[in-house]
């Protein structure tokens, strides 16, 4: 039992051991990407900020946007004011048709 234990113990810790070198050398330098970072902050009044025309050409567009939005949102309200009020009308027209008529009665006829 010694004799296989001894030498399993022996090659699993030299197989565990094992290092990996790493070398620093030009060539593993070239392989890997370089990471560049933007780290340059934009001035309020440098060359990439908003001008004060620019900003007020957005905030016309996104005010333009949102009148027509309110327009359309009230004019599809006003149709559907304008369906109930077609609704009610109808039903009020059948109800005075249906009391307007008038009740035909028959006299009995008389034999001369």
């Amino acid at each position: 039992m010694k004799k296989i234990l001894l030498p399993t113990l022996t090659i699993l810790i030299i197989s565990c051991s094992k290092e990996n070198t790493v070398v620093n050398n030009s060539d593993q330098l070239d392989v890997s990407p370089k990471i560049t970072y933007d780290t340059v902050p934009i001035d309020s009044f440098g060359s990439g900020a908003t001008s004060e025309a620019v900003m007020a050409k957005i905030n016309a567009v996104a005010i333009k946007r949102e009148k027509d939005s309110l327009d359309k949102i009230a004019k599809i309200e006003q149709e559907k004011l304008d369906k109930e009020k077609a609704k009610l009308e109808a039903e009020k027209a059948k109800e005075t048709k249906n009391e307007t008529k008038p009740d035909v009665k028959t006299e009995p006829e008389t034999n001369p």
